[in-house]
């Protein structure tokens, strides 16, 4: 995995995010075991927080990593790999969604968290750490070993920052 940090700044960026996703998940676990009371309390905040960091994170992956990695080896398991991880991030969004809602119907009624819901986390954080060991492992190596990819993701990537810049203008 150190080849993950010596593609750009912009594939380093997403891979420290996994890290961070990974260490929450560490925590989220370490928690449940303790039954930790006032960190599950603020489970609806931190999805509060998370939603807009990881929607952003997967479009940026979607409009810049992925087609870098399309355009620049396009093998049928590169082209699988990739579909499978657009179509996971469809797939986690509608539960993270699913569970973002279900929080804060919680937090409005004041009811409790439930085992089940408890479950459902679990397994949505499961979910993204496989999902984000998968890119770290296999999409951002493939991504580093070859040159057209390298060179097509600094400039989709800037070219994604320099059309963000332009809408802040305005």
């Amino acid at each position: 995995m150190e080849g993950v940090y010596n593609i750009n700044n912009h594939v380093a960026k997403i891979a420290g995010e996994h890290l961070l996703i990974t260490r929450y998940i560490a925590a989220f676990n370490q928690k449940l075991k303790e039954r930790d009371k006032p960190f599950f309390k603020g489970l609806a905040a931190f999805f509060d927080f998370m939603e807009k960091d990881l929607l952003a994170h997967f479009r940026f992956e979607e409009v810049v990593i992925f087609p870098a990695s399309l355009v620049g080896e396009s093998t049928y398991g590169n082209v699988l790999m990739v579909m499978s991880l657009q179509k996971e991030h469809g797939i986690l969004e509608t539960q993270f969604e699913t569970l973002k809602s279900g929080l804060q119907g919680l937090k409005t009624t004041h009811a409790l968290l439930t085992n089940e819901m408890i479950d459902k986390i679990k397994l949505f954080f499961d979910l993204l750490k496989d999902h984000a060991k998968r890119e770290m492992t296999d999409l951002y190596p493939m991504i580093d070993a070859n040159a057209k990819s390298k060179a097509l993701l600094e400039i989709y990537g800037k070219e994604m920052t320099d059309a963000s810049s332009a809408a802040k203008k305005f």
